[in-house]
């Protein structure tokens, strides 16, 4: 679905599927993991593939197992998730399919496939380069473009519950992170900031005085976070990380919806700010105003939303895979106690 490298056994991976048909190690042993994939795609496609290849995505990709199709004229992308019961994100794509929106066609799918269960899906293969720069480097699109293509998909009303999608409406289990949702009848209900409090005060990144007021937030914000509406959101860093494919400096197709979820527009805004102003490690190159002209509205960081919505980035997502004690650890919690300090004696 994009530009890739082929797969070689210096990249390892440590994730194994066991069972009969398994797919071991799979940088490592790609003789038997093509095998295992070339009957997945058999099946799914009720004929054998004429080629298939293992690679890695040049950039993001992480949950799925991927091989590059090729059955006649056509080329095809067989993904096959790591891990049973996760996603593939197939309401959000049809949501934005039916919508006009730049995104890949499903060719097949099945929710069980894979060797112990996996989802698999196979997609139609989109030429492009993944949406990937860094500090010095030119953005590869247009922000205004970006703008306009993340209203359109946030203008997409959701009536049901806030929470993660998934594939089946019927069966939103899936969540990727322990502090949020998966699903909840309310915005301030979707954040599980008591479950946060306790994780940190254990850690020892918030006094006991801190985790009281993180606990207290979705109280004490639940003026503003009631007035939100479920909206569609990408919220896989939509941006960058290979989440968009880019030809020619224009976007042509929206990839990756594990994470797609019904909540408030600004969350995902809010990721905006936090990659292109507040973080001060290695930030990329993004032209803030005209994405927000493009989109239309912009997104304020300082008032009670958009600080609320720092801290949950911060404390749903980042903290959880960083090293506390490190240069980029230290920011964070000293960013989370900063933040926390302005709602006392709200």
């Amino acid at each position: 679905m994009g530009h890739c490298r082929p797969a070689t056994a210096e990249d390892g991976d440590s994730s194994c599927c066991e069972g009969e048909a398994r797919i071991v190690c799979i940088w490592q042993h790609q003789a038997e993991a093509v095998g295992v994939a070339s009957r997945i795609a058999a099946r799914l496609l009720g004929r054998s593939p004429g080629r298939i290849e293992a690679f890695r995505p040049a950039v993001g990709g992480d949950d799925s197992y991927s091989f590059r199709l090729r059955s006649g004229r056509a080329e095809m992308l067989l993904k096959i998730k790591k891990h049973p019961g996760s996603p593939v994100g197939l309401y959000f794509h049809s949501r934005l399919k039916e919508a006009g929106l730049p995104v890949p066609g499903l060719i097949a799918f099945s929710p069980d496939a894979g060797p112990n269960g996996e989802a698999c899906a196979i997609w139609e293969w989109v030429e492009g380069e993944p949406a990937e720069w860094g500090p010095g480097e030119p953005c590869p699109y247009d922000e205004a473009e970006l703008g306009e293509l993340l209203r359109r998909i946030h203008n997409l009303e959701f009536h049901g519950q806030f929470g993660f999608l998934g594939d089946d409406l019927s069966a939103r289990s899936f969540t990727p992170f322990p502090d949020l949702g998966p699903i909840s009848d309310t915005w301030p209900g979707f954040f599980r900031c008591d479950r946060a409090a306790r994780r940190y005060l254990g850690k020892g990144c918030l006094n006991g005085r801190e985790a009281d007021l993180l606990a207290s937030l979705p109280d004490l914000l639940r003026g503003e976070l009631t007035k939100a509406e479920p909206r569609l959101l990408h919220m896989s860093d939509i941006m960058h990380n290979g989440n968009m494919l880019v030809r020619n400096g224009r976007i042509v197709s929206i990839v990756d919806y594990v994470e797609s979820m019904a909540g408030d527009r600004r969350w995902e805004l809010a990721w905006f700010d936090y990659y292109f102003r507040a973080l001060p490690f290695g930030r990329a190159p993004f032209n803030m105003a005209r994405f927000w002209t493009a989109y239309g509205t912009a997104h304020d960081a300082q008032d009670d939303l958009g600080r609320f919505y720092l801290l949950a980035i911060l404390l749903f997502e980042k903290l959880l895979w960083v090293d506390p004690d490190s240069e980029r650890g230290r920011w964070m919690v000293e960013a989370v106690k900063g933040t926390l300090k302005t709602y006392e004696g709200r």
